[in-house]
């Protein structure tokens, strides 16, 4: 039986100027799986994802989120969170106010727009710096908050940019056990160059270069006999794959 896919891109192309950011991706993530998304730097890995959450258009192919066609406002809103790898945030709010203002914007009212603050907090450890202003918090804690926002309203599809970076070793760990809970219940997207955290979280995996998609498959297929994910990687990489 073949799962129902969360997301289905084809043959997307992305240009800036003569350049390609994207240059015929085309990726499938199950429904309740966990992907892995690898690839240097410059390999399409964030312009996809942003074009799946409708913050880019692409020029030329297809998306189509859980069969329903391309993010569309009325039809998604809700159901897909992102986390960008780099992001700012309003500098005099604080986590709560702004995890308050993410669960309106998720379509929750009343009372569970404090539960749903007060939850986020609590997962990413930020309840001493509840009410502080963002331009007090370091850069580890705005990363927190960027994470925690993802989780609010139990979004079906979570698209994660590089969640780790900037996270000491405690908050890592804890990240990834948040990420594991919702196995199963939400579809999620890691793009990382973090190759050991993918293997202890990821169902499956996909390599990225040149703006496409040169291997996809389940992580036990890929890590199988030994083979680790960063020697599954390079032989991609090198064609081998």
């Amino acid at each position: 039986m073949i799962a129902p896919m969360a997301i289905v891109a084809k043959d997307l192309v992305k240009r800036y100027g003569k350049a390609r950011a994207l240059d015929g991706f085309s990726l499938s993530v199950p429904e309740g799986s966990i992907m892995g998304l690898v690839g240097p730097n410059g390999a399409g890995k964030t312009t996809w994802m942003m074009c799946v959450a409708g913050l880019l258009n692409a020029d030329s192919g297809e998306i189509s989120l859980f069969g329903g066609g391309a993010f569309d406002a009325a039809e998604h809103s809700g159901r897909v969170a992102i986390l960008p790898q780099d992001s700012e945030l309003p500098l005099e709010m604080s986590p709560r106010s702004l995890f308050r203002t993410f669960a309106r914007l998720q379509g929750l009212s009343g009372k569970n727009v404090d539960a749903a603050a007060d939850e986020a907090l609590a997962a990413v450890h930020l309840e001493d710096c509840a009410t502080k202003p963002v331009r007090a918090l370091s850069h580890g804690m705005r990363k927190r908050v960027m994470a925690g926002q993802c989780f609010i309203g139990d979004p079906e599809l979570l698209l994660l940019d590089e969640p780790m970076n900037g996270l000491d070793p405690e908050e890592t760990a804890r990240l990834r056990s948040l990420i594991l809970a919702g196995k199963g219940r939400h579809t999620t997207v890691i793009s990382s160059h973090n190759l050991q955290d993918l293997e202890r979280l990821c169902t499956h995996v996909a390599f990225a270069d040149g703006g496409r998609i040169v291997q996809s498959a389940r992580i036990e297929d890929i890590v199988a006999d030994g083979t680790t994910l960063e020697d599954a990687y390079l032989r991609a990489r090198c064609g081998q794959g």
